[in-house]
């Protein structure tokens, strides 16, 4: 078995941020065993990262001692692969005392970082620390297919809020690993004040500790309208912002812990910028700033301000943020729960690459689950990899009729299909135009987060059913929750499970009629 080591230590969101690249690895060698070091107080947020399998703890105040022994117990291992995606001192020092075949540190762009800095040159097109981290992936061999933060949700024993259903909640954190990273707290306040009398918002208000002057923050908001979280543990804190409706914050580890929940961000950058990097990267995610010429002034927005006072955050208004954060509550912008349903070998049976409408047939009992589900509240968009256009055997167009074939025979049985959308792409495709790589073809995002924009959909809330170990993945991808199929080639896909454990489905049903039952139970609460 390959084994693998993943450097991350660090700040919330650093360790947030990696991810991506720890899901890539999972399912690029789902066969792998995934080690992750990371420091004692992010064990268990590492702990809920898919591809995961065992969190290795590194002391907080580590002496050269510990380092050694550290380093001793590594060699244990039998490490095949080491990923260094931190780069100081220490990881450093593992990654070259540390036996291994492989061995990777990630481009930390130091030089474009300097130039921003010091220059105040913004580059264009500037590659997040999620894609550095990913570019390590892609040295020890693997592929990319997630570049937004996840972690899992608990299911059991979790955290809740007192809060009404039906009311927006959002969740307001004023601080940040440095003062100076820190919008006004009295502006945090009155926004708080006008969320609750303007939109009759309940506010989560999230404190790093007993400060009085935070703590003053909510006392305009009735009790029953607010709940105040003082220095809470980490998976107590994903619990309760994955049921906000919207995270207003810094520039700071809670707003990647946000996004990687599925809870849309507006983030405040003062001394930092999105270009040094670190800007959340949720598909809704917002970031509110000001140009000024002395920015960004820091790499992390330490360095005290020059200036007789913050005009990077004095010129934010209470108005502006609030402004953006009715928008997007009007709109609904954590958006509504929604069923992916794979086409082939899940909505409709598995005859190869079909290329007529007259060889659609829906698998049995589908058009009654498809049915269930939207009277369950869901929306049902169909998903489904189209290899046979890049290969040459047909074009868009023929699978677009063989789709518009495919609703209009559920919609006369009264289950209705938002859409099918397909990929028609394959990197070994012989038609120039689609023989590529893609950021559509499962277990890529592409397909879910174009849907999610469109249909308003949030993917964290939704689940993915299909009969390939692709649809699986595509759900841990996107923060969803992944059902096997029987149907199709779900039987020699489950086969697989056995041999290569990889990212299990949720549960694994006989059909999709089974696994909507499944979802509606899970949906009750039953």
């Amino acid at each position: 078995m390959k084994k693998t080591l993943v450097i991350r230590m660090g700040a919330i969101g650093d360790v947030i941020l990696a991810s991506p690249a720890v899901l890539n690895l999972k399912i690029s060698y789902p066969e792998s065993r995934l080690f992750f070091l990371t420091r004692h107080n992010l064990v268990p947020l590492v702990g809920r990262m898919a591809g995961v399998d065992e969190v290795l703890e590194f002391p907080t105040r580590a002496s050269a001692h510990d380092l050694f022994r550290m380093g001793e117990y590594l060699d244990t291992l039998g490490l095949d692969s080491i990923i260094d995606l931190h780069g100081n001192i220490r990881s450093k020092y593992l990654l070259k005392h540390v036996a291994a075949g492989t061995k990777v540190q990630y481009h930390k762009r130091r030089l474009q970082r300097f130039f921003s800095v010091r220059l105040k040159k913004i580059y264009p097109d500037i590659p997040h620390t999620i894609d550095l981290y990913n570019g390590a992936v892609e040295k020890v061999g693997g592929r990319v297919y997630a570049r937004r933060p996840v972690i899992r949700p608990t299911r059991e024993n979790r955290a809740t809020l007192k809060f009404a259903a039906a009311e927006p909640v959002v969740a307001i954190a004023p601080g940040a690993s440095y003062p100076t990273k820190q919008w006004f707290p009295d502006r945090f306040g009155k926004l708080a004040v006008e969320l609750f009398k303007q939109l009759s918002a309940s506010i989560v208000m999230i404190i790093p500790d007993r400060d009085m002057e935070y703590e003053k923050l909510g006392q305009q908001i009735p009790h029953e309208k607010l709940e105040t979280m003082i220095n809470t543990d980490l998976p107590s804190l994903a619990d309760i912002i994955e049921q906000c409706d919207l995270m207003i914050c810094n520039d700071s580890g809670l707003s990647h812990l946000a996004g990687a929940v599925g809870t849309p961000v507006i983030a405040l950058f003062g001394p930092t910028h999105p270009v040094l990097g670190f800007g959340p990267r949720g598909l809704r995610d917002t970031v509110i700033d000001v140009d000024e010429p002395c920015r960004p002034c820091s790499l992390h927005g330490k360095r005290a301000c020059y200036r007789d006072e913050r005009y990077c955050f004095s010129r934010i208004e209470v108005g502006d943020v609030f402004t953006v954060a009715t928008e997007k509550l009007d709109a609904g912008v954590k958006g509504t729960a929604a069923i992916f349903v794979d086409r082939d070998g899940t909505l409709i049976k598995e005859k190869g690459y079909i290329s007529s409408p007259d060889d659609v047939e829906p698998e049995r009992n589908s058009t009654v689950a498809v049915k269930k589900a939207a009277a369950a509240g869901f929306k049902v968009i169909g998903l489904s990899n189209q290899s046979g256009i890049a290969r040459g055997y047909f074009d868009t167009a023929t699978a677009e009729k063989v789709n518009a074939r495919t609703i209009e025979l559920f919609a006369a049985r009264g289950a209705p299909i938002e859409e099918i959308l397909f990929c028609p792409h394959h990197p070994r495709g012989n038609i120039p135009e689609f023989g590529v790589e893609c950021d559509c073809r499962k277990p890529h995002a592409g397909l879910v987060e174009t849907a999610a924009l469109k249909y308003d959909i949030n993917p964290f809330r939704s689940w993915v059913i299909g009969d390939k170990l692709t649809d699986v993945q595509l759900a841990y991808t996107t923060g969803g929750r992944g059902i096997l199929v029987r149907t199709g080639f779900g039987r020699a896909e489950e086969d697989r499970l056995h041999t290569e454990p990889g990212l299990a489905p949720e549960t694994v049903a006989d059909n999709l009629h089974a696994a909507v039952e499944y979802i509606t139970r899970q949906s009750s609460g039953e």
